[in-house]
């Protein structure tokens, strides 16, 4: 990775991404292959580097501060062993980049969970590390503050230039705070891009079902278009199978346009609500169901008959069953 690059690990839990970041922390042994930082093997057959020499960073999901010491007191753990000067001046520089100024004498109990977060953040950053690893670092919080701290630990880490790998299962985390995603299935990697690419053009259809909602239907490839039961659908990648070859097509739920029609073939057999928007499932003549997302205040119902056309900038992928 580059430096100063933030990168997520997406996938399912049980994939493996814990395991991975554990690995190159050197906190578990791969069964095989190598890890290299900055160009230097840490693990191989005859390397092992220590976990405490390889100069990483890492940001646990309980962010483990100690309770009896301030917030002052828990940035200098990490670095008691330099001199009181340096010591200083690193402390005083990361409290003011994690905006933490006025909290060092508080103790973790007297903080919010965001403070808590910057601290813990800032407790690592303290140490300089060459690469920042994040496991799942704001699964603790309320939703209603996620997002708010996801853009202040975001900010923190691009002012400090730290290199960071962010393992989580939440799709609108990885793509908001990263500059490139590896998604991550059943312990392999399937495909590292940056946001858009791997949720434009993934290339396996567990990539696309780990990028972002998404239906799968069976069709057939017939001069570059997708022929399926929601109808003709125009295909990326055209000329990646021949004419005939069945294939399945990723759709997402802003894909399809829905037309009530007394002759259309398809059903609307659920409806719901989600404030800013509104989510049908439509059943297609051969009992295959997609998600449509439609505007808040419609008047479609459940039960109705609609058609599916494809939004007019909608491309869609396919992938060999």
């Amino acid at each position: 990775m580059n430096k100063g690059e933030i990168v997520s690990i997406l996938g399912p839990s049980g994939c493996g991404k814990t395991t991975l970041l554990r690995m190159i922390a050197g906190l578990e042994n791969p069964d095989s292959g190598t890890i290299s930082l900055e160009g230097t093997n840490v693990y191989d057959k005859n390397t092992n580097v220590p976990s405490e020499s390889r100069k990483l960073g890492m940001v646990f999901q309980e962010y483990a501060l100690f309770p009896h010491l301030t917030v002052e007191e828990n940035l200098k753990f990490g670095i008691d062993l330099i001199d009181k000067k340096e010591k200083k001046r690193r402390i005083q520089k990361i409290t003011e980049l994690t905006h933490l100024t006025g909290l060092s004498d508080r103790y973790p109990h007297e903080l919010s969970g965001g403070q808590q977060q910057r601290t813990a953040l800032a407790r690592t950053l303290a140490t300089e590390p060459t690469l920042l690893l994040m496991d799942e670092p704001f699964s603790n919080l309320d939703a209603s503050l996620r997002q708010s701290v996801r853009s202040q630990v975001e900010e923190i880490i691009r002012a400090s230039g730290t290199s960071t790998i962010f393992v989580t299962h939440d799709k609108e985390e990885a793509y908001s705070i990263s500059d490139r995603v590896a998604i991550m299935y059943e312990g392999s990697i399937h495909q590292i891009a940056p946001p858009d690419q791997i949720y434009f053009w993934p290339l396996t259809k567990e990539v696309a079902e780990l990028g972002g909602t998404c239906d799968f239907l069976s069709g057939t490839i017939h001069d570059h278009v997708a022929k399926t039961s929601a109808g003709p659908l125009p295909l990326r990648l055209t000329g990646k199978y021949p004419n005939g070859t069945k294939i399945i097509v990723a759709i997402r739920p802003n894909d399809l346009m829905m037309t009530p029609s007394p002759n259309g073939e398809n059903t609307v057999v659920r409806k719901e609500f989600r404030g800013d928007d509104t989510i049908f499932w439509v059943q297609t003549p051969e009992d295959e169901i997609l998600r449509c997302k439609h505007k808040t205040h419609t008047t479609l119902f459940t039960g109705l008959k609609v058609t599916l056309t494809p939004d007019k900038y909608a491309k869609f992928n396919a992938f060999t069953e």
